[in-house]
């Protein structure tokens, strides 16, 4: 018997054992999931959401409930996408629901790469270099 093996990423097998294809970058298909699942009705960028503000999420520490602080990283997202209760951020209820089981690896694999992609607002205090000295 002959066969071959093929190296895949993640996402790509994933849409492999689908049966179709991807269109369009992870981070793109994983915006379409985030507004699909109406993530962006409380995970707002003008703070008044129920949830946190993800802009400028990735890579920045975050205060938990518990007093705890932890860094915003890939294993941190995909926790907070499949139990959101485990790690609660300081000053927010526990009201996001549990999608374990209700999405895929590919969908949560687009999710984290679209919340890395997410840049905080432009500050409009100017840079230590901008202010003009008397």
């Amino acid at each position: 018997m002959i066969g071959w093996v093929t190296d895949m990423q993640p996402a790509e097998y994933e849409a492999w054992l689908s049966g179709g294809g991807t269109q369009g970058t992870l981070a793109a298909s994983g915006e379409k999931l985030f507004e699909q699942l109406q993530c962006n009705s409380c995970h707002r960028a003008d703070t008044t959401g129920r949830g946190p503000m993800l802009d400028g999420l990735f890579g920045r520490q975050v205060q938990l409930a518990s007093g705890q602080t932890i860094a915003a990283d890939e294993s941190y997202l995909r926790e907070s996408i499949v139990n959101p209760q485990t790690k609660l951020v300081a000053g927010y209820q526990p009201v996001m629901p549990m999608f374990q089981g209700l999405i895929s690896e590919e969908g949560l694999l687009q999710l984290i790469a679209y919340m890395k992609e997410m840049k905080a607002a432009p500050s409009h205090e100017p840079a230590a270099a901008e202010v003009k000295q008397p």
